[in-house]
């Protein structure tokens, strides 16, 4: 039996080309999911529960104290890059909603809250952060990967959930909206 192998303009041959690419999409999504971490939600909270930890700066707070009118808990961790390539839309939003009861929470996943506090040093990060603990996990449904952002309402209702990375525009609209309503 005879298989036709078309051959793309550099030579190669595409089943083999494609495969390839193919695979190395896989390894690179896999690698992905490694780094960042990998699991399911245990089940998904519509609304936020009070919890306490401590601030990576020292000192301990609750979610209660530090939020606002509309407030985006995000789980993210130095050593995660998805979680650095969001880092710049997160100034945008802050530095867009500062002022009108919009209020950003870090939920750090580093070894350490001062492996945590460097970082946000060096990147320039003042938002309130939390170094993890399973309080603040099992409130947040413990997703088991990070980048996750919860936009939260004034009445600690979950509005949005984006696991990865989120839509500028769409957080733009929606955080807009949160604030809007008194």
């Amino acid at each position: 039996m005879h298989f036709p192998i078309e051959i793309n303009p550099f030579g190669h041959r595409k089943g083999i080309a494609k495969r390839a690419l193919a695979l190395a999409s896989a390894a690179l999504a896999g690698f992905l999911i490694f780094a960042c971490g990998q699991g399911r939600f245990q089940a998904v909270p519509s609304k936020i529960d009070d919890f306490k930890g401590q601030l990576v700066e020292g000192g301990v707070s609750n979610y209660r104290t530090e939020k606002g009118r509309a407030t985006l808990i995000v789980l993210t961790a130095s050593w995660c890059p998805g979680c650095r390539a969001e880092l710049p839309l997160l100034k945008k939003l802050d530095s867009e909603f500062q002022g009108e009861g919009f209020k950003i929470l870090l939920i750090s996943e580093d070894d350490t809250p001062q492996t945590a506090a460097s970082y946000n040093r060096n990147a320039h990060i003042s938002w309130t952060t939390f170094h993890w603990n399973y309080e603040i996990m099992n409130a947040l449904g413990n997703p088991g990967v990070i980048p996750v952002s919860y936009l939260v309402n004034a009445q600690d209702s979950i509005v949005k959930i984006d696991v990865g990375g989120f839509n500028e525009n769409e957080m733009r609209s929606l955080i807009k909206d949160l604030i809007a309503t008194k």
